[in-house]
């Protein structure tokens, strides 16, 4: 599991909590304007005040990871992800990390070579009445795909996704999705996606990533 173990951690994750149910709420209920006011004027001031305060940099905390050098020593990321466990493997991620308040509030985690993805979507993730955005649910998709990627022991990027909607993504109900890897061409990695809920499944996916050597990609965050 990769984890960032700066001491603000903990506070970053109930500050990201909070601010994802407040967010959530002005969506769903009408607030009396007085409290949309001291809303505004608070997360004002409290905005000034954390950007006059260091810029994190997220690329060198991930590849200063120890977790990183040792899958890059060995050339593996399969141990990143225990098996059967769901796990915060990016906490900043904007669809799965608990650290940001803008958290669609998927997990992650595998199931053999497989990866397998939980998520119950808020009323700020609605599209077309009671049902989830489109986008929504392929970003999620899209999440899922990357926690394929340690369960094969890969890094890769996406090269192009496509999602067939076979149903109304359904809000407030528990969404499962599982992915897998497909094929394999050269340093294209072929891969598969299903959404489902209570009501059957909303969605299929087809995928091709492109793979990169795990050196090749702490390169590239320096």
């Amino acid at each position: 599991m990769m984890a960032d173990d700066h001491a603000d951690l903990p506070d970053r994750i109930a500050a990201a909590g909070s601010l994802n149910r407040l967010s959530h709420a002005l969506v769903r209920h009408r607030a009396d304007p007085a409290v949309l006011r001291q809303i505004a004027r608070a997360a004002e001031r409290l905005a000034a005040s954390i950007e006059g305060q260091p810029v994190r940099e997220r690329r060198m905390e991930l590849v200063s990871l120890p977790e990183f050098d040792e899958a890059v020593e060995h050339g593996s990321l399969s141990d990143l992800l225990e098996d059967g466990a769901f796990v915060d493997t990016f906490e900043d991620s904007p669809v799965s990390g608990s650290a940001n308040p803008l958290s669609m509030g998927l997990q992650v985690g595998r199931d053999g070579d497989a990866a397998i993805g939980r998520a119950t979507l808020a009323p700020g993730w609605q599209g077309a009445p009671d049902r989830a955005h489109g986008g929504v649910v392929a970003a999620i998709i899209d999440e899922v795909y990357g926690a394929v990627l340690p369960s094969i022991g890969v890094m890769a990027f996406t090269g192009e996704l496509t999602v067939r909607y076979e149903a109304p993504c359904p809000l407030g109900v528990q969404l499962d999705f599982r992915a897998e890897k497909v094929g394999v061409e050269g340093r294209k990695l072929y891969l598969a996606c299903e959404g489902r809920s209570e009501q059957g499944v909303f969605a299929t996916s087809r995928a091709t990533f492109i793979s990169i050597e795990l050196d090749q990609f702490r390169a590239s965050q320096a």
